[in-house]
């Protein structure tokens, strides 16, 4: 955005008044559903990738991840689910003081819920993948 675009925003953020505290929970309750819906679809693909390498275990399979590139991959997704849920626990902390309405309240336990799985999920398939290289 250009530094004038960003001074009348300002400007503008100033001028008008606080949003009622409901409705900006229920907005960040909104994109915590949306980014819990973008991690159950990962999660649905991690589980299809499993399926697919433990359905052919026979030889003549799929082939393994030779090069370690997906294993780097699904760690370096694992990190990013750690670290995402840190940062919603102090963020949450910090900005509700561990207090929220629960709508919020119930997004941010379905989010938590998600990346707990999809994070076991990731480190099944590293370990499956693992296995295979060896």
């Amino acid at each position: 955005m250009s530094a004038k675009l960003t001074a009348l925003f300002a400007r503008l953020r100033a001028a008008l008044p606080p949003l009622p505290r409901a409705w900006v929970e229920l907005r960040c309750a909104r994109r915590l559903d949306r980014l819990a819906g973008r991690l159950q679809r990962m999660h649905a693909r991690i589980a299809r990738m499993q399926d697919h390498l433990t359905g052919a275990a026979a030889p003549g399979g799929p082939a393994s991840d030779a090069d370690g590139a997906l294993r780097r991959m699904l760690a370096g997704l694992r990190a990013e689910l750690a670290r995402m849920r840190c940062d919603l626990a102090i963020w949450h902390v910090r900005e509700c003081g561990g207090a929220c309405g629960t709508r919020l309240a119930a997004a941010l336990a379905r989010l938590n819920r998600i990346a707990v799985d999809t994070h076991a999920a990731a480190q099944r398939l590293e370990a499956e993948l693992e296995a295979r290289a060896r």
